[in-house]
């Protein structure tokens, strides 16, 4: 924010600038205009001087007799030469026919023609600023002619001085004619300070320009100063030569606004007139009977300097119509306050409910359910459904709502590639908008039956998070208002929707950080295990040379001696030594496996068909110890690829394992497909005792066994375990709620190269169980 304003306030300077420079190539007042200007400032001039030079600009001359012809001596005498017009009207006033030829006609004329270049009528009333301006610079005049002020201020000084006090205006709509345009616009409309309106738009205020015009003319310092500083407090204006002149224009300035002698941007400040009067040293009552006939003394100095005047039929008509115009101008900006302050009292009471609401919504679906059910209170239209950023699915979330507002069903949807970007659609869109013309995909994402047309899209974009948009049904209640009167609500809901995101991502975190700390702790006891079941294995290695050689001599003698014994004690016991040699290198094979990696050979096969094979295979010979295994297939498996041959000798040792269970009767084993992550999982449950704590840690551990004496050598798990990781997979043993134990075994990657899981999806039958094989 801070880099923007910034940028905001170099490129106003640079605006500044620019306006100055263009000021600075205005053209400058002629040498005659500055020379007479000179030497009628001064009362002990030549006046034979000021007579030739006049005579030598034929426009002046043609002004100075006009204006002779205007005053009722002038018109007496039949006043014909420049010589006696000069003497008859006075320095003074032919300071005045200078400045109206020199100044207002160059001015006036280049702000014609901006306004014929552009075609078309400007906003800025040339003719009321002219009006304006002989009004203060007449009451200015009579201020200055009391009784009070003789001798201090010139009344011709005052008069020049509130012809010229608004020149900034005129030189502004000339520079830059569209943005004074403007600024004229918004001070009629809102009934504002042109010169805030000059500031806000164009970066400068009248005052200021006027102020470089008349230094780049070589004005005199009084003139100068009153440009610059009329309209202010006494108090504020600085300690100049001139401040009671400054007063008087100030003064003046005010009460011609008060009789409605102004143009449609200038309105009257309902200034206090007796607090301006007190420093110029006059009274309320002193200046009613100065400006009495004001409006025809305007009229008639309008005429004799040649301002035309359009609107018949005078000038106190015209203050009339813009007296009128006042105060329905104000009658209007009540009824506008007064709206503004119901919006804003609605506005505020829906701030509070919205935060009341808040409580319990932390993540961002339950923000925009809270949202969603505090738009109605101010746009007076419900809310259908939502979308919002998800990082975490590289995409957008759709989520609707029940009529209580309660968000349902959440899903992620992509754009179409040619469709406009939502990021961008939040960044560029400043109110509601419809969502017809600007996201009609969006009919194939909402419910069958969903009409697009009522509905608009209002945008948010909360600060450090995900945009959103909500989509609205404009046309339950009506066009949605201007969303700028909402910017606090909005606020609000835009801070709790970063709030929600916020909690959204470390909710995502935590859960990621979890699923790291899980990976770690397998990734540890893998790595344990490994180290073990290697150092193991090279053990192995290393004595099996030493331990096979003895056995065999062993195993040799004991079948010798079985040949040779006739004794059946005997021979039986040679036997059983044989028998035991035989285990024990086979136990030393075994061993000798774990320091080996296993390779496994993938290829399509039937896994129904290995499956009951290795329940035949494995259940008991004699049918006393026989459990019932139940065989079920939750789907139709496509071809599982996956090595046959360690695939069953894993499922061998877990059937072998629930068989062997103290008190099992009935096995049950499982195939299906998990919906979520379309792993194969095969599920071998018992219903024997389970397993004790002390079992479940240390089961896939090599030569553990939870049996007595005579018990297998513990080496079946931990061989199922590598012939399961071998593949990628996961094998889990836990104790089921109801009783018994439940090895599983995990699949990841099992299916073909070229078969996605929508395909093998496409080929199951979700809930239909079959019994594939079943054995009592």
């Amino acid at each position: 924010m801070r880099g923007e304003a910034t940028q905001g306030g170099s490129a106003r300077a640079d605006r500044i600038e620019l306006i100055l420079e263009e000021l600075e190539s205005l053209p400058t007042l002629g040498a005659i205009a500055v020379r007479l200007l000179d030497l009628t400032a001064d009362e002990t001039s030549d006046v034979n001087e000021v007579i030739e030079l006049v005579g030598s600009d034929p426009a002046l001359a043609s002004r100075v007799l006009k204006m002779c012809r205007g005053h009722e001596r002038g018109r007496a005498a039949n006043v014909t030469s420049i010589d006696r017009a000069v003497l008859l009207l006075g320095f003074d006033a032919v300071r005045c026919a200078v400045l109206s030829v020199q100044v207002f006609e160059l001015l006036d004329s280049r702000g014609s023609l901006a306004g014929e270049h552009r075609g078309e009528q400007p906003v800025f009333d040339r003719e009321g600023f002219w009006m304006h301006s002989l009004g203060v610079a007449v009451a200015s005049q009579k201020i200055a002619a009391l009784g009070t002020l003789t001798g201090e201020i010139r009344p011709s000084e005052a008069f020049m001085a509130g012809l010229l006090h608004d020149i900034g205006q005129l030189v502004l709509h000339v520079l830059l004619p569209e943005s004074f345009d403007q600024v004229c616009r918004v001070a009629e409309t809102h009934c504002a300070s042109l010169d805030r309106a000059c500031r806000q738009i164009i970066g400068m205020d009248t005052h200021t320009a006027g102020k470089r015009l008349a230094e780049h003319w070589g004005l005199p310092p009084s003139l100068v100063d009153v440009i610059w500083l009329n309209g202010q407090p006494l108090q504020a204006v600085p300690q100049v030569p001139h401040r009671g002149l400054i007063s008087v224009v100030t003064l003046a300035d005010a009460l011609v606004r008060n009789r409605y002698i102004t143009s449609g941007a200038h309105w009257s400040r309902n200034e206090n007139l007796g607090t301006l009067a007190a420093p110029v040293g006059v009274t309320t009552e002193q200046l009613e009977v100065a400006v009495a006939g004001l409006h025809d003394e305007v009229a008639r100095r309008a005429d004799a300097v040649g301002v035309k005047i359009h609107h018949e039929p005078g000038v106190l008509l015209r203050s009339i119509g813009r007296a009128n115009e006042s105060l329905a101008r104000a009658n209007a900006g009540m009824r506008q306050r007064e709206r503004l302050a119901r919006r804003q009292a609605r506005s505020i009471r829906a701030i509070k409910t919205f935060h009341d609401s808040l409580p319990g919504a932390r993540t961002t679906p339950e923000v925009l359910g809270r949202i969603a059910r505090s738009v109605p209170d101010v746009l007076e239209t419900p809310v259908v459904a939502a979308l919002f950023e998800a990082p975490e699915a590289d995409g957008w979330r759709l989520i609707r709502f029940t009529p209580g507002y309660r968000p349902i069903g959440s899903r992620i949807i992509k754009a179409p590639d040619n469709a406009i970007a939502l990021d961008a659609l939040v960044r560029d869109i400043r109110s509601t908008a419809p969502v017809v013309g600007l996201l009609p995909w969006l009919r194939d994402e909402l419910p069958a039956g969903t009409e697009l047309d009522p509905l608009r899209v209002l945008p948010l974009q909360p600060a450090g998070a995900g945009a959103a948009l909500l989509l609205i049904d404009g046309g339950v209640g009506g066009e949605c208002e201007d969303l700028t009167e909402l910017e606090g609500l909005i606020g609000c809901w835009q801070a709790a929707l970063s709030a929600g995101a916020n909690h959204d991502s470390a909710a995502h975190l935590a859960e990621q950080l979890a699923e790291a700390n899980r990976q770690i702790h397998e990734t540890q006891e893998a790595l344990s295990r490994s180290r073990t079941l290697a150092t193991l294995g090279e053990v192995a290695a290393g004595a099996a040379h030493e331990m096979n050689n003895p056995l065999t001599i062993i195993s040799g003698r004991a079948q010798l001696l079985v040949s040779r014994l006739e004794e059946v004690g005997h021979r039986d016991m040679a036997q059983e030594i044989a028998t035991q040699s035989h285990r024990l290198s086979d136990m030393i094979t075994a061993l000798r496996s774990f320091a080996e990696p296993i390779v496994p050979r993938i290829r399509g096969i039937d896994l129904t068909r290995l499956v009951v094979e290795v329940v035949q295979r494995r259940l008991p010979a004699s049918p006393q110890r026989q459990p019932q295994v139940d065989t079920i297939f939750t789907d139709v498996l496509p071809l599982v690829h996956t090595d046959p041959d360690l695939l069953a000798k894993a499922l061998a040792e877990l059937v072998a394992n629930a068989v062997e269970a103290k008190g099992c009767r009935h096995i049950e084993l499982r195939v299906q497909i998990d919906p979520l992550d379309d792993r194969l999982k095969i599920e071998v449950r018992d219903d024997g005792e389970g397993l004790s704590k002390h079992a479940l840690q240390h089961a896939f551990d090599p030569f553990f066994s939870d049996r007595p004496a005579g018990r297998q050598p513990g080496l079946g798990l931990a061989r199922a375990r590598r012939y399961v990781d071998a593949h990628g997979g996961q094998i889990t043993l836990v104790n089921a709620p109801t009783g018994g134990a439940i090895a599983t075994i995990w699949l990841r990657r099992w299916r073909g190269p070229d078969e996605d899981s929508e395909t093998g999806m496409a080929r199951s039958r979700s809930g239909e169980e079959t019994a594939a094989h079943g054995v009592t």
